[in-house]
């Protein structure tokens, strides 16, 4: 004989249907839509720019050529947050300018700096969210037929973010993205600052 005592009859699952369902969109307006990494955003501040220039050498000034950069990803439009390619090239082309390393004529620096993004790592709970980037560098002396690596790495930065940034998860996931990416740029900067130099 068939014990009904735990069975779910009609009724009691249309009963459930709608606490389930409210659930359901509740997440959804938690989480929201994918919110892409913007480059201002990423790029170093103003306030950063002006604390780094002064650690620049003078050979570096308006001499670097930032190559096309590597590794964009477009962002879900249901969850995340990715840095496509557009913003990437943005965001090193603004704090590259606000540190005055880019020549005023575009291809005319003595150096050229590739980048390439290797990894972003974000969790599966966006609650809090801690992110890390992995960026490669490499810099060159321009010349022709190749020029002598002067500086390459790998670099890895991270960053957290949680309810003093933003009561939306998809937010702090957002938030928490483009300050790993400026913090990799902002410890680039250092770097390159004591790189010994030819003269």
């Amino acid at each position: 004989m068939l014990d009904r005592r735990h069975a779910l009859t009609a009724p009691t699952v249309r009963s459930l249907a709608a606490p389930l369902a409210a659930a359901l969109c509740a997440c959804a307006l938690i989480a929201g839509c994918g919110a892409p990494a913007r480059p201002l955003e990423s790029s170093l501040t103003d306030m950063d720019s002006l604390q780094l220039r002064s650690w620049i050498s003078p050979q570096l000034r308006r001499n670097i050529d930032l190559l096309p950069v590597a590794g964009g990803e477009e962002t879900s439009r249901w969850w995340g947050s990715r840095i496509n390619a557009m913003t990437l090239n943005q965001t090193y082309q603004e704090s590259l300018r606000r540190l005055g390393l880019m020549p005023d004529v575009p291809d005319t620096g003595r150096y050229q700096l590739k980048v390439e993004l290797l990894a972003l790592a974000q969790p599966n709970v966006p609650v809090a969210p801690e992110v890390a980037i992995s960026v490669r560098y490499t810099l060159t002396e321009r010349a022709a037929g190749g020029g002598h690596v002067l500086y390459q790495r790998t670099l890895r930065t991270t960053q957290k973010a949680g309810l003093d940034d933003s009561l939306s998860p998809t937010e702090q996931l957002r938030i928490a993205t483009e300050s790993a990416l400026r913090n990799n740029i902002a410890e680039l900067v250092r770097e390159l600052a004591s790189l010994p130099l030819p003269g």
